[in-house]
């Protein structure tokens, strides 16, 4: 499913006028299978995309600006309810805005707007005191059973689910924006700035605590016999 074919779909409100656009698309057959056109960069294609996931629910709660789907448990703040979100809060973009918080009401775990420029996901934790974690990832295994897969998963990816090839995939920073302790790049690199403290590094599989100690046995080696020699 390609996601900015999506977002075209969806700016679409009533039957009436998808029953008209279905009339400039190539094909769409009995399973709501729909073509649309889709531009990336300089190439032009035709996208699939699966109408039932896209169903505009028109309920609405008297004199407010709330919309509901009881049959399926979906429900729209500000806006219909789009794809098959079982909750959509509309945060309009350009603003600095929190769309939900869970929390006391001073601290906890809020998510919104990042940025007046556009729309950044921004997701906040705040801890009570020093000795909270402001922002805190479990991750729980359903079993014992050994496995190649991490528990948890970042994954940096395209707008057409490809490999993320224009940007870093992960910064890490401590309240300076495009200044960066750590970073890893498109290319899988990891760039770290400032000293890393560690016990051990593998390099190919092959200890760099262990090279350096031979190293260090030669030099020692090399010292005697030049001591001798003397």
């Amino acid at each position: 499913m390609n996601n900015v074919g999506n977002i075209l779909l969806n700016q679409i409100i009533s039957d009436n006028s998808l029953n008209k656009f279905k009339e400039f698309i190539p094909s769409c057959d009995n399973n709501n299978n729909l073509q649309i056109l889709t531009k990336e960069k300089e190439n032009i294609y035709w996208a699939q995309l699966d109408l039932s996931l896209n169903i505009i629910v028109n309920n609405k709660f008297k004199d407010t600006n709330i919309y509901y789907d009881l049959n399926n448990y979906r429900l729209g703040v500000g806006r219909f309810p789009l794809f098959n979100y079982k909750i959509d809060l509309a945060v309009p973009k350009n603003t600095l805005m929190t769309a939900f918080h869970i929390g006391d009401g001073s601290f906890g775990f809020s998510m919104g707007n990042g940025t007046t420029e556009g729309f950044i996901p921004e997701i906040i934790g705040i801890g009570s005191d020093e000795n909270d974690a402001g922002l805190y990832f479990v991750g729980v295994a359903g079993t014992n059973q050994p496995s190649d897969i991490p528990l948890i998963i970042l994954d940096g990816r395209s707008a057409y689910n490809t490999k993320l090839r224009n940007r870093p995939i992960l910064g890490i920073t401590s309240a300076k924006y495009h200044d960066y302790a750590v970073k890893v790049d498109a290319d899988e690199n990891l760039i770290v700035k400032g000293h890393v403290n560690t016990e051990d590094i593998l390099l190919n599989n092959i200890s760099l605590l262990s090279i350096i100690s031979n190293l260090q046995s030669q030099i020692d080696e090399l010292k005697s016999r030049t001591i001798k020699l003397k």
